[in-house]
């Protein structure tokens, strides 16, 4: 399972896309298993300048993964203080979407690279088919 985030989203939206974009029209193309969480779909959404209802209908094919309750909270929290005490700076959101994606085992596909530094939690990044990160 592959939990992709939002900076890909817009990448792949863009009209001129970066590899990242590419690698998720590929993934859609060979039905990886792509999946959505509900923090995604609202920055998505959000930020977008042009009608939201087709991009919202276009998500809304991939199933979405919710956090599980209490305990992803909790371990939200615990991914940020880690990241805190390492010297890293780190979002709530950023945080509850790693703590989303290790309870659900899946991959992260994400452009921020300050995810590419909790592997200390053991967050797994997608990486492109030719096996590198974007």
């Amino acid at each position: 399972m592959i939990l992709v985030d939002t900076s890909v989203w817009v990448d792949f939206l863009n009209s001129t896309r970066s590899r990242a974009g590419d690698e998720l029209e590929r993934l859609i193309r060979i039905n990886a298993p792509v999946v959505l969480t509900g923090l995604v779909l609202t920055e998505v959404l959000q930020g977008l300048k042009r009608d939201v209802e087709p991009v919202g209908q276009m998500l809304s094919r991939w199933p979405m993964i919710a956090p599980g309750g209490f305990a992803t909270y909790v371990a939200a929290a615990t991914i940020y203080r880690q990241a805190r005490n390492r010297g890293l700076t780190l979002s709530t959101v950023d945080a509850v979407l790693a703590a989303v994606a290790l309870e659900s085992s899946a991959e992260f596909f994400t452009l921020d690279q300050d995810f590419g530094r909790l592997d200390f939690v053991g967050l797994k990044l997608h990486r492109c088919q030719d096996n590198q990160e974007v």
